[in-house]
């Protein structure tokens, strides 16, 4: 299926609860990130962290992570399949990421400068500032994601670069502990072949 319309046509209602599915993981998340921020923690100790100098580099990692984001979203909108493999994978990165959390409440490393997103604090975030959504890196996930489902060599690429920025970043604010952005890549890996998997059995 090569257009929109034939794909529409062909996959209308896994396409209409593909959709539903997302909405609810979305919304779970929501208020799952509510009830992190709730809950105690282990400040972990974290050698490479604890030698990088603390500064605030939240703007170049704005710009980095929405650009790439807002790019990587026009570029696979273009094609039904990789969009509903970009779906899939995302889905599957933030249940993913949920479990992960759960599993392992921490506190935000020591010499935090914490990130403040006006998009993020709006939507997800309920109007507050997180700063225990840590294990592992959303930022660096998200920019990965786009690493994965893009096959253009060059693109493939700059996201590379992206994401290593990203991580990178992330450290130097101390946003996140080096181990967060570590996992993120093979989370996002783990999270594909899945999406792969469903999208050959139900959308082929």
């Amino acid at each position: 299926m090569k257009t929109w319309s034939e794909y529409i046509k062909r996959h209308t209602y896994r396409l209409a609860l593909l959709f539903l599915l997302f909405i609810g993981v979305l919304a779970v998340t929501y208020f799952f990130l509510d009830y992190i921020e709730s809950r105690q923690g282990t400040v972990l100790n974290d050698p490479l962290l604890s030698i990088i100098p603390t500064a605030n580099v939240a703007i170049p990692l704005f710009i980095l992570t929405y650009i790439g984001s807002i790019f990587g979203i026009i570029y696979v909108i273009r094609k039904p399949d990789m969009t509903v493999l970009t779906a899939l994978t995302y889905m599957l990165i933030l249940i993913v990421r949920m479990g992960c959390m759960y599993v392992t409440p921490l506190e935000p490393p020591v010499n935090i400068i914490p990130l403040r997103d006006i998009f993020l604090e709006s939507t997800f975030y309920s109007g507050n500032v997180m700063l225990k959504d840590l294990f592992f890196s959303g930022h660096t996930a998200s920019m990965f994601l786009f690493f994965m489902v893009i096959q253009n060599k060059k693109i493939k690429t700059v996201y590379a670069f992206i994401t290593l920025a990203v991580a990178c970043l992330l450290l130097i604010q101390h946003a996140h502990y080096t181990v967060d952005v570590i996992i993120a890549p093979i989370m996002v890996w783990f999270s594909y072949r899945i999406a792969i998997f469903i999208q050959n059995k139900y959308f082929s």
